[in-house]
């Protein structure tokens, strides 16, 4: 979830926010024991899936810095568990 906006764009994350993980990413974090991951793959989606609309049915400006942060959190968690599992890998 987190790689994907780079490729994908906003819309790529906010689709599995859509379809209520459809696909379980954030259920087997929480089956792993990730807590925390879930929750701010969970944030991230509806972060990215929150889109206002105008009296005419426009998009409304959207709060990028909000999306932003949340993605930069996301991608912190992920990249200290990665590294803290390659750590524990490795001392066995």
């Amino acid at each position: 979830m987190v790689e994907l906006p780079v490729a994908g764009g906003r819309r790529a994350v906010a689709e599995p926010a859509r379809e209520n993980d459809r696909h379980g990413h954030e259920a087997a974090l929480r089956r792993g024991g990730f807590a925390t991951g879930a929750a701010l793959v969970a944030a991230l989606g509806e972060a990215a899936a929150h889109r206002t609309r105008d009296a005419f049915g426009r998009l409304r400006p959207d709060d990028q810095d909000h999306y932003t942060a949340q993605w930069l959190a996301t991608a912190v968690c992920l990249a200290g568990t990665e590294a803290a599992l390659a750590r524990r890998t490795w001392r066995g």
